[in-house]
């Protein structure tokens, strides 16, 4: 078992190529956890996290597409300005 410290042991690690040149890596670890990372792309962040029977549905938003989410991530990263037009 790794120290709290230490990085778990890497499984496996797969690229899932996307529409507009993304990419899709997910990432497989020994203690069951996984990774997911988004390439080539807009700040994404987290639109919905459900449970589901025996699993987790995770959804990600792209800023670009003018998502609420994007105004959030704007507001609270960016330089002032909360994502509305002027």
């Amino acid at each position: 078992m790794a120290a709290d410290d230490e990085r778990p042991v890497e499984i496996d690690k797969r690229d899932i190529p996307l529409s507009g040149g993304r990419t899709l890596r997910v990432t497989e670890f020994g203690n069951g956890s996984i990774r997911l990372a988004v390439r080539a792309g807009s700040p994404y962040v987290v639109t919905s996290l459900e449970q589901i029977d025996d699993g987790a549905v995770l959804k990600l938003s792209p800023g670009r597409e003018g998502s609420n989410a994007h105004r959030n991530w704007v507001r609270d990263h960016g330089d002032g300005h909360d994502g509305r037009p002027e």
